[in-house]
């Protein structure tokens, strides 16, 4: 996987880099005004209308988009509007992280159009990779247009060249598992933890402040983080980011790793609703939430002091929380809490409002991002 590009493309570029960075600018121009026309967007690129002509030419041939009627006349001739074409590509994104693992086949202005899932509801091992093979192939199987690429959220450590180097949930290690798709679908695919992906979503579907420095917090069967600066995701290849076993100072709860005092022992789903709770359905899930709302408003706090050390070293501005922690609005208050009560001041903290495709639409979006050189807004 190439090296992570920037989320947004800025502004125009120099000559050695003229034709591929333009290109990028024109076409988020387009993701994110049109219908517009070649003169309008001239202006707002700062591209000459040459330029603009050639790219959009050759990105009408390549079917990204097309001509959608005329605008309103400024006194000559009309000038013909393009916009995106949503089906002219599709992505495919995976969600290792979810009981069972699901997948979805999404157009090119980032909504899901078809979904499948897995058939096995806690997969390990070689089941993991049976039931992301068979999600695949049925999505592309769906599309009616070129797939653009496969993007995968994984529950671990992902290195840059895609190689899942720890994932404890699914039992893997060392696993190549961008060699092995590309080599069977022969697309691009990007691959990153769960976290980072859903920061990506986040980011991409929240804010176009590309200075901003966010954390992205996901609590599930683990506790881990993404975190983006002036419009870039910052990897995490050796521990993807996982916060599960942070030693927390005065704790002495055993954790199954052996230790004692871990994250995870106090903040992970499972220990905050109990060993039931992956096998709930959503009702059931939601019956539970109200009854341990302060269990979770706890946990919240706990978080908040744990990821302060990390906020106040990289004067981060947002803190979104996601994952199924998510689904208490009373987490954002109780987060800035504990992170205030460490750093006596607290950034911005909110719950994110992505839901359970946080993960599929951050995946989704890191094809978009690699291969176009564009994020949805």
């Amino acid at each position: 996987m190439p090296q992570t590009p920037g989320l947004r493309p800025i502004a125009k570029t120099h000559p050695d880099e003229t034709r591929i960075n333009n290109r990028r600018l024109l076409l988020q121009e387009i993701f994110d005004r049109g219908p517009v026309s070649r003169a309008d967007a001239s202006r707002t690129t700062g591209l000459g209308r040459a330029t603009v002509s050639d790219i959009t030419a050759g990105l009408l041939a390549e079917g990204l988009v097309v001509e959608s009627g005329q605008g309103a006349s400024t006194g000559g001739k009309p000038p013909t509007l393009v916009e995106l074409d949503p089906a002219g590509r599709f992505t495919v994104a995976v969600d290792l992280s979810r009981h069972p693992i699901e997948a979805a086949l999404l157009n090119l202005r980032g909504r899901i159009v078809a979904t499948a899932a897995g058939k096995t509801l806690d997969p390990t091992g070689s089941e993991v990779l049976e039931e992301t093979h068979r999600v695949i192939g049925e999505l592309v199987g769906e599309a009616t247009a070129p797939a653009l690429g496969i993007g995968i959220g994984v529950p671990g450590a992902v290195a840059q060249d895609g190689r899942v180097v720890l994932s404890e949930q699914l039992e893997w290690t060392d696993i190549d598992l961008r060699d092995q798709l590309e080599d069977v679908y022969g697309l691009p695919t990007y691959i990153a933890s769960d976290a980072e992906a859903a920061a990506v979503a986040e980011f991409g579907r929240t804010s176009s402040d590309p200075v901003l420095r966010m954390l992205y917090v996901k609590v599930d069967d683990r506790v881990a983080v993404g975190i983006i600066t002036s419009a870039r995701l910052n990897r995490t290849p050796i521990r993807g980011g996982d916060l599960t076993h942070l030693t927390m100072a005065g704790w002495d709860d055993p954790c199954g790793c052996g230790r004692t005092g871990c994250l995870g022992t106090r903040l992970s789903m499972i220990q905050i609703l109990g060993p039931d709770y992956i096998d709930m359905t959503t009702e059931g899930r939601n019956r539970l939430a109200a009854e341990t709302t302060p269990r979770v408003d706890e946990a919240a706090r706990y978080l908040g002091s744990a990821l302060a050390p990390v906020v106040m070293a990289l004067d981060i501005d947002k803190v979104v929380v996601g994952g199924q922690l998510a689904r208490w609005f009373s987490v954002s208050e109780n987060v800035a809490t504990g992170i205030e009560s460490y750093g006596g001041w607290a950034p911005e903290v909110t719950v994110s409002h992505l839901g359970p495709s946080a993960v599929v639409l951050g995946a989704a979006a890191m094809v978009l991002s690699g291969e176009l050189g564009v994020v949805w807004g």
